[in-house]
């Protein structure tokens, strides 16, 4: 599969490099990445059963360290019936407990994400006017289209490892509402809005902490992850790019061996429709 990243034209260290960035939810243009909404901790019927379940073995080792005068007169039958004549008062302090303490949970896992977690965000189409528009300097940027099948975009260290590797964006109109109890997969973290869908997006998360270089400090680091430079296979110049920053990547194209194979091509407005079309750039 092919997917493609838009680059402002400052960004030819990718090229030069090797290095890509990895970027932190909180610094992405959504202000939706990574905080699926937390509507409860657990269930209320979670809540019930589990108390239900663990409450007679809870009773018994209470019961036990009680002093052996009280358990004399009071048997551990009365003792537990005395109880459980509480119960529905515990499970509604728990479950007030549980709803109290959502929002702060909610708080902290994004925050926890925006700290640890890097995105690195690709796109089906290269040809995108509004893409073109938005990340790559209004058309004097650049594409580079890579091959997804190296080894680079998909490090995954088990089957059930939900980062490392490739993943396609799912949009929808509503936000995800999870019970935390019940999450078994991170889909909630490649949901966007509808209004994104243009973007067709598939975004590969690493730990920010396995950069290969960090660049800066605190909300503005920049984390940047070593990549095979034989993942490329093209790089499309934007329509508007000056010529003499066209000059600077064909040079650093011809002065590494990886970048043999590398196709150019340069953006050409359509002269009837609004599209974009690609013309290879020769010698």
């Amino acid at each position: 599969m092919r997917l493609y990243k838009y680059l402002h034209p400052d960004r030819i260290d990718v090229l030069r490099n090797g290095t890509i960035r990895f970027s932190s939810p909180k610094i992405l243009n959504d202000p939706f990445e990574l905080k699926p909404h937390i509507s409860a901790i657990t269930s209320k019927e979670d809540i019930h059963s589990d108390f239900e379940a663990k409450f007679p073995n809870i009773l018994a080792e209470e019961y036990a360290k009680l002093p052996e005068q009280f358990r004399r007169h009071i048997p551990l039958d009365l003792f537990q019936k005395l109880a459980r004549s509480q119960l529905p008062q515990l499970k509604a302090q728990f479950q007030e407990f549980s709803e109290m303490a959502t929002p702060m949970l909610q708080r902290v896992i994004s925050e926890k994400l925006e700290e640890n977690i890097g995105i690195l965000c690709l796109t089906e189409s290269p040809d995108n006017l509004l893409m073109w528009s938005h990340y790559a300097d209004s058309h004097q940027g650049f594409v580079i289209e890579f091959d997804t099948t190296v080894p680079f975009f998909d490090q995954r260290k088990s089957p059930e490892d939900e980062l490392r590797h490739l993943r396609k964006v799912i949009y929808q109109e509503r936000r995800p509402s999870l019970i935390l109890s019940e999450v078994e997969n991170f889909s909630s973290l490649l949901t966007k809005s509808v209004d994104w869908s243009y973007e067709t997006e598939w975004r590969m998360m690493l730990p920010l902490f396995s950069a290969s270089r960090i660049i800066g400090d605190g909300a503005t680091a920049i984390h940047l992850y070593e990549f095979p430079r034989s993942a490329i296979r093209a790089i499309i110049f934007g329509c508007r790019m000056p010529k003499a920053e066209v000059d600077k990547i064909r040079q650093i194209l011809h002065r590494a061996n990886d970048f043999n194979d590398v196709l150019c091509l340069q953006v050409q407005i359509d002269e009837t429709h609004y599209r974009l079309n690609f013309a290879e750039v020769r010698d």
